[in-house]
């Protein structure tokens, strides 16, 4: 038994754990151990050592990211945490009760996000059992070798769209070129992100936008791009932080080099700058997150968005309970050129769930047993027993 678990059974056996509610009790041993397993995993602290700044991470990070974890667990987190920590004596106590009580209502946000997430990563694999979802090949995460795979049939069906979308073909055409003008068009120079990197995004980009919002160059609208640019790109599983800081540079580079070479006219390229006019602030905070708290994050600016105040937990819980299908359309949105990996991603998530958890042994029956031997005698109590 390790020391935290030492601790964790003391607790269990203290006074103060008997003064928790029949719900803390109930919750307490799974909360501690889970805590302290990301708090060793993500910040290398022990139970003794905990920082309000370590506290406040953990308990919005993969913590509570396990869509099974029910209402009445998430209720107990926090007086169960404060309970413990007082037990041990921390001498950061009054600061880590009150990180707590702050990042509480976000915890809970985090958690009720994380269920719905998981709740429409169901439907979508329904969806793809009853062959109405599109084809996998489309929702294909792309290597950083290659663009977006394009979509099978060689054009598109464009209810929306004004203009004409040209071929697949073409269009496929159009962003190797471009690619290439990248390496030694001015509007790239001087960059953080090398030239590959800023290839990468550019490519990525058109082929969403063509892809996902059935528009080529010049078709843009204002929503598309700033559904492309600013809540699917940072969910790319292969994108990294300083890619992510730098989707907004990029792209009005790219804005700016496609009006200087007259492949987007003057309303083009208004609208174009117009989207990515206030994005930097939220990408930044984006690339501040791993991947699974960005699509958290997104998911509660949409509620935002609607007029909810997400600092209040109990309303924005009904608010999604009654909105259900308005939320999963919103995600389904975000989340369909990445597809396949969130598949992949939940079946590893339901494996790691059904893996039984291993039981250690007592120490004492592992220890290495002497073979039993029988008696002997010296040479000498043998010569004498002969005489």
């Amino acid at each position: 038994m390790s020391e935290q678990e030492e601790h964790i059974k003391g607790f269990l056996n203290s006074s103060t754990y008997n003064q928790l509610s029949a719900n803390q009790q109930k919750h307490a041993q799974n909360i501690l151990t889970r805590f302290n397993k990301y708090m060793t995993e993500e910040h290398q602290l022990d139970d003794t050592a905990w920082t309000p700044q370590a506290v406040q991470q953990v308990m919005v990070g993969q913590f509570i990211a396990d869509p099974a974890l029910t209402n009445s667990f998430g209720i107990a987190v926090a007086p169960v945490l404060k309970a413990y920590q007082k037990f041990l004596g921390n001498k950061q106590l009054g600061a880590i009760e009150k990180a707590i009580d702050e990042q509480r209502p976000i915890m809970n946000k985090c958690r009720k996000a994380h269920q719905t997430l998981a709740e429409l990563n169901g439907d979508s694999q329904k969806t793809v059992a009853s062959g109405t979802k599109k084809q996998t090949a489309k929702h294909e995460a792309p290597q950083k070798d290659q663009l977006v795979k394009e979509p099978a049939s060689e054009e598109l069906k464009q209810p929306t769209a004004p203009v004409k979308l040209i071929p697949a073909g073409k269009m496929k055409q159009e962003i190797t070129r471009i690619k290439k003008e990248v390496a030694t068009a001015p509007e790239f120079k001087e960059k953080d992100l090398s030239i590959a990197d800023q290839q990468y995004l550019v490519a990525e980009f058109l082929q969403l936008m063509y892809q996902e919002c059935h528009q080529g160059i010049n078709q843009w609208r204002f929503a598309d791009l700033q559904l492309v640019l600013g809540m699917m790109m940072p969910l790319d599983p292969n994108i990294t932080k300083l890619e992510i800081l730098n989707i907004v540079p990029t792209a009005q580079a790219l804005f700016d080099y496609l009006k200087r070479t007259d492949k987007i006219d003057m309303e083009q390229y208004r609208v174009a700058l117009k989207s990515i006019a206030h994005m930097q602030t939220s990408q930044n905070m984006l690339a501040s997150m791993e991947r699974r708290q960005r699509t958290t994050q997104l998911m509660l600016s949409y509620i935002q968005s609607q007029g909810v105040d997400t600092d209040n937990v109990n309303k924005t819980e009904k608010w999604m309970d009654a909105h259900q299908s308005q939320v999963a359309t919103f995600m389904r949105s975000i989340l369909s050129p990445w597809g396949e990996y969130e598949r992949q991603q939940l079946h590893k998530r339901q494996q790691a769930t059904h893996q039984p958890v291993p039981v250690e042994k007592d120490r004492q029956l592992l220890r290495k047993k002497r073979v039993p031997q029988g008696i002997k005698f010296s040479k000498k109590r043998r010569k004498k027993r002969k005489k």
